[in-house]
């Protein structure tokens, strides 16, 4: 995924030399690449922890604290590019793992992955989250 990522990045910057397109234009275009790949992840994390940890467990997910989190998000997600830390969305901030009530959009108690999107602040219009509800 990160050496996707890289080729439209390359893309994009062969796409400003060729035409003029601003410094501006080029982090919009690199977020909205930056914010479907985390997309991906989110839902890749959330489905790894609903299955080992919600049906493979005590059917909720357990308290971590957020450096555990990281640690078992890092230790199952691989990463083609060794040096990512998969604990971390491509803005280098770590996922979050929260249990919720309501989940947002659907009914019940549940739990999200959240990053925290392009400006690095939690709950705002630029999130970019996965959930799953309790059964």
């Amino acid at each position: 995924m990160f050496m996707k990522l890289i080729g439209i990045i390359t893309s994009i910057v062969i796409l400003n030399q060729a035409t003029g397109i601003g410094a501006e234009q080029m982090k919009y275009f690199a977020n909205i690449v930056k914010i479907t790949l985390t997309q991906s992840e989110t839902d890749s994390i959330a489905y790894m922890i609903y299955t080992d940890k919600v049906i493979g467990g005590e059917n909720r997910i357990p308290y971590f604290s957020e450096d555990e989190w990281a640690e078992y998000i890092r230790k199952n997600m691989e990463s083609k590019v060794k040096t990512r830390d998969t604990s971390k969305d491509l803005w280098e901030k770590s996922y979050e793992v929260i249990e919720t009530d309501p989940v947002p959009g659907r009914d019940g108690i549940g739990f999200i992955v959240r990053s925290k999107g392009p400006d690095g602040s939690a709950e705002t219009k630029d999130d970019v989250f996965s959930s799953y509800t309790y059964r």
